[in-house]
């Protein structure tokens, strides 16, 4: 088999500005501040026949994305025209930018060259023929390599800069089994993993934006700087495959360890609800001055519990573990306080079990604390007092560096929490404090640099209007 190369690859690339419509520019209104802001391409990739000219044998993978112009679209219309497009470019570019000017969120990308001075790229899907070719993945690394060199991607090359300076691409069939690293094909050949091409690319995964929210952790993200490196080679890369596919597989307990996560998370979801429902029937008769509010509570009963330890037990003869099932964190997600009792008492030590982001039940709890008022304030905080009781870890930190204390008090300024919960607030606080005091992350309330994510200030808006940006004053 001769060695595969980017000189034995030939790309076809299209494009189109149509969409579903003739003018962008039109369906996004107000928000379109010049030429069409969104352009779709696809492009097939083939070989070069061997006699080395460039006709080409048949199509063996395809590339779809889209390429966002963040200048031709106006100040705070960057959401508005990502949800235009579609609902995968609405949960990475949303994830990935920020509305008002469409810069990047990641310290990562800022760092790696990012600017809205040139585009964004969307990787929408990475198909390559893995039944006729035979090492799939060294054609799709040399593939995207080629396409992100294109005019597409580098733009013009006497220049010297590149006309998009940020890619994503969201995984869609990463096997999470660490059990598939190293195996070959049916045929004898390589094994295809999609990460892969993009890994050896300079694609990663942000820690930052996978503290956001688990599924980001399939998204695969790269600047200009990353680009501009060699390719690595396949071998390299395993680590960091090995590592995603623990990140992406450890949000699903398997086996028995599965069943016991269901299980708990059918009972503490059906009484969560019936609990709301009687909570909003007592706000009803309080606001007509009938009864007196009762926040809701935690609504299991005692036979509940009974065929629960049973089942669980079960489960646990059968090799399942509570700890590494996660059901704690589910538990106190819920504030289901009887069943959070239930599972330390048959497994104490899943008190500091993390989850694939690095979070404790105790972080979980804190994190939903303030998200339980009441009329009469944040209800009560069971939860915590028993993990606490239990031995929970104060000091803990998560993926980014968040304590419970830190995770508070981030809920605290995302839900703007009236001040005349401040007794109860402030109580749980003292609670929760670290012993030698919160991380710095705590203190940026999970952004700034060393969060990972930038948090854009006065200071970002003047130079933004010292290099002719807009003289837009609005605040952040």
């Amino acid at each position: 088999m001769s060695r595969m190369t980017e000189d034995s690859i030939l790309l076809v690339i299209s494009k189109s500005n149509d969409d579903d419509d003739d003018d962008d520019t039109e369906d996004l209104g107000q928000y379109a501040k010049f030429g069409r802001p969104l352009t779709t391409y696809t492009v097939k990739i083939h070989l070069r026949n061997d006699n080395g000219n460039n006709g080409r044998k048949k199509e063996l993978g395809r590339i779809s994305g889209v390429s966002v112009n963040r200048q031709a679209i106006g100040d705070h219309g960057f959401f508005e025209a990502f949800d235009e497009y579609s609902g995968e470019l609405e949960w990475v570019g949303c994830s990935l930018l920020e509305n008002k000017r469409g810069r990047t969120r990641l310290q990562s990308l800022r760092a790696a060259g990012d600017d809205p001075e040139f585009d964004f790229f969307l990787i929408e899907s990475f198909w390559i023929d893995q039944d006729h070719v035979e090492d799939p993945c060294a054609l799709a690394t040399f593939a995207l390599r080629k396409f992100l060199y294109s005019n597409v991607i580098k733009g013009n090359h006497q220049f010297g800069t590149w006309g998009v300076s940020s890619i994503a691409y969201a995984l869609q069939n990463i096997d999470s089994s660490s059990e598939s690293s190293g195996k070959r094909k049916r045929d004898g050949g390589p094994s295809y993993d999609e990460a892969i091409p993009f890994l050896r690319n300079g694609f990663f995964q942000d820690a930052a934006l996978l503290q956001e929210n688990p599924e980001n952790g399939r998204i695969l993200v790269g600047g200009v700087e990353h680009f501009e490196q060699p390719v690595k080679s396949e071998a390299s890369v395993m680590p960091v495959l090995e590592k995603l596919r623990r990140v992406i597989g450890g949000k699903k307990p398997s086996g028995k360890d599965a069943e016991i996560l269901s299980r708990v998370g059918q009972l503490v979801d059906e009484n969560d609800r019936l609990a709301f429902l009687e909570s909003s029937r007592s706000i009803s008769s309080a606001m007509l001055g009938n009864a007196v509010y009762q926040p809701p509570t935690d609504s299991t009963t005692d036979q509940q519990l009974q065929i629960l330890r049973q089942d669980l037990e079960k489960l646990a003869k059968a090799g399942g573990s509570i700890a590494s099932s996660t059901a704690l964190h589910v538990a106190c997600e819920k504030n289901a306080i009887k069943v959070v009792k239930l599972l330390l008492e048959m497994e104490p030590g899943s008190v500091s079990v993390k989850d694939c982001m690095r979070r404790t039940p105790l972080m979980i709890a804190a994190i939903n604390a303030c998200g339980r008022k009441s009329i009469n304030g944040i209800s009560e905080t069971q939860v915590i007092d028993h993990l606490l009781n239990a031995g929970a870890g104060k000091k803990d930190v998560d993926n980014v560096g968040l304590t419970a204390y830190g995770h508070l008090k981030k809920r605290l300024v995302i839900n703007s929490v009236h001040y005349h919960y401040r007794a109860t607030l402030t109580d749980l606080e003292h609670k929760l404090y670290p012993p030698g005091g919160p991380t710095t992350i705590d203190f940026s309330h999970g952004n700034g640099g060393a969060s990972g994510l930038v948090d854009y200030g006065p200071e970002d808006e003047e130079e933004w209007r010292i290099w002719g940006g807009s003289d837009d004053r609005d605040d952040y």
